[in-house]
């Protein structure tokens, strides 16, 4: 890998930063609400509400408010903790963060709706801390590999598109990056990151 040299790194952060593991999720939530598994995510995911929510058509409360009409009455502090499970910090990921925030600015660019957005600091405050940004696709209006996803965090972080490095699980969203201007990888395994970013951070 080759260009110009990278001033941000951004970490994905499902699939990179923090294992995902949707099933735990639905698990939670259908044993807080009652409901088969099949049809909370028919009416959370497949309906394309949770998609909605992930693209920014839903501020917090209303996010919750939409998701508790489905699912039945539960406080907001408690759908955040359901929401939650779903992720599992990877201290091998975030040591390699900590490696390259020594010399880089670093952040994270994540397909995720306001919940986790608003419960992310208090529910892994190791991830949180380790990034100057936390960008959302709910606050892009935008979800991967959208350009304009790519177009609002460039101007965000204030330095050329092609200085900007994305690090991610998903082949779809390394070639959105790329076709926007700027590096990508593709994550696989810690010790591939480890040799990749030893190129790509001379």
């Amino acid at each position: 890998m080759s260009g110009p040299p990278v001033e941000v790194v951004l970490f994905d952060l499902g699939g990179v930063v923090c294992d995902f593991r949707p099933a735990r999720r639905l698990a939670a939530l259908a044993a807080a609400s009652g409901l088969p598994d099949a049809e909370i995510h028919g009416r959370i995911w497949e309906s394309g509400l949770e998609a909605e929510c992930e693209a920014g058509g839903y501020t917090a409360a209303e996010a919750h408010r939409a998701i508790a009409s489905e699912l039945g009455a539960m406080s907001h502090e408690t759908l955040a903790s359901l929401w939650t499970v779903a992720f599992e910090p990877r201290p091998d990921v975030l040591a390699v963060v900590d490696r390259v925030r020594m010399r880089r600015r670093v952040g994270l660019l994540t397909d995720n709706g306001p919940i986790l957005r608003e419960a992310l600091p208090k529910a892994f405050p190791e991830v949180a801390r380790r990034f100057t940004w936390l960008f959302f696709s709910c606050d892009l209006k935008a979800t991967k590999p959208a350009p304009e996803v790519f177009a609002r965090v460039v101007e965000r972080v204030g330095v050329p598109a092609e200085r900007i490095l994305l690090i991610d699980d998903a082949p779809t969203n390394v070639d959105g990056a790329r076709a926007a201007g700027l590096q990508a990888l593709r994550y696989t395994t810690v010790p591939a990151l480890v040799e990749d970013l030893r190129v790509a951070l001379p």
